[in-house]
């Protein structure tokens, strides 16, 4: 047993160098980091956003529907009657076949009567100037009347028809005497509105009287017959 004591210091030696180099050496550094606990990670939470909570949409509202009303007519709409004032020129006629420049004015007032229709009263005046036919001469004719007037309009459209009608006095002048005569007088016309207040028109009107200019020398029932006299002129109007 003395040789196992004698060797025991050098086993003992190695030993501890043997610990001292497992010590000092990087791989067993590295085994006692492994073999060492870590730490459990920390996880951190990041905290929830909030969010707003939807704003709902508001319920669609519907307008309470009016009470049906039938549209007016758009001429009735427009027109309300009112006064007018016309200027008309053109050619008129005595006597048969000898034509005379005519020139006429009238004004009055229309009451709307429906949709398209007009009816009133009128002054009128006018003259016939002096003419030459075949060597004679054609005096001078003056006249003036009052009556009636009615216009209407084709629906919507622009275009209207008036009539006329009435009493009138005329005197033609000659060189040394006037002759008078009165009657009745009817005319129609068709035209066309340029806007609200102003329109042309292409009318006739007849004149009928109980005196010939001719014949009618005595007052007696045998020489006189019913004559007319007529005129054709283009006419403008405005309307208030």
């Amino acid at each position: 047993m003395k040789p196992l004591f004698r060797y025991l210091p050098l086993a003992l030696a190695a030993f501890a160098l043997h610990a001292q180099a497992q010590s000092v050496s990087p791989a067993y550094e590295a085994f006692r980091k492994k073999e060492t606990t870590q730490p459990a990670p920390v996880q951190t939470t990041t905290p929830a956003t909030p969010q707003t909570a939807p704003v709902p949409a508001p319920a669609p509202t519907y307008a309470t529907p009016a009470p049906y009303v039938a549209p007016a007519s758009t001429r009735e709409a427009q027109e309300d009657g009112g006064f007018f004032v016309g200027l008309q020129a053109g050619q008129g006629w005595i006597y048969e076949d000898v034509e005379q420049d005519a020139v006429a004015v009238s004004a009055g007032y229309r009451w709307q009567a429906g949709p398209w229709a007009q009816v009133g009263v009128e002054l009128s005046g006018g003259r016939l100037d002096s003419t030459h036919y075949r060597g004679i001469d054609v005096s001078k004719a003056t006249y003036k009347g009052v009556g009636a007037n009615a216009r209407f309009n084709f629906g919507d459209s622009p275009w209207f028809a008036t009539v006329r009608g009435g009493y009138f006095d005329a005197e033609q002048e000659y060189s040394d005497s006037t002759f008078s005569t009165d009657g009745g007088y009817a005319g129609v016309a068709i035209g066309v509105d340029i806007n609200r207040h102003f329109n042309i028109s292409l009318g006739y009107t007849g004149f009928v009287y109980a005196d010939d200019y001719d014949d009618c020398y005595y007052d007696d029932d045998d020489y006189c017959d019913f004559s007319r006299a007529d005129t054709v002129m283009l006419g403008i109007e405005a309307r208030f």
